[in-house]
């Protein structure tokens, strides 16, 4: 084992020790009855904690949705595309559109899409 993981371990017993006389002490302190009293609030407050955790905290890693808000109105012709919401490659991920403009598309091969267009390929 490296010296450098030694003093780690070392160092956590170290630190290990002294809770265990923080708290010794601080029992001899106050006493078991009032200890016993808070630890018992203190146990309500974080089990509260832990339950409401999952929906006050961010979800983890992914990609965000995409979001697309008034967006206004867009024309295709001749062959062209118009969007006014927006356009995906296959599997990217989520998209939500409220409020976009109107598309129009004028010509052959012209196409217009309000809302979300997924595995978009020409």
């Amino acid at each position: 084992m490296p010296s450098s993981n030694r003093r780690w371990i070392w160092a956590g017993r170290v630190v290990f020790g002294l809770i265990v006389v923080a708290l010794a002490v601080y029992l001899a302190s106050v006493g078991i009855d009032e200890a016993d009293k808070r630890a018992s609030g203190i146990a309500a407050v974080l089990a509260l904690v832990t339950l409401g955790a999952p929906y006050l905290l961010p979800r983890p890693g992914g990609v965000p949705a995409i979001r697309v808000e008034d967006s206004g109105d867009a024309t295709a012709t001749r062959g062209g595309e118009a969007d006014s919401g927006v356009r995906l490659a296959a599997g990217s991920g989520a998209a939500h559109v409220t409020r976009s403009g109107n598309a129009s598309a004028d010509g052959p091969g012209s196409i217009a899409n309000t809302g979300v267009r997924h595995g978009a390929q020409r």
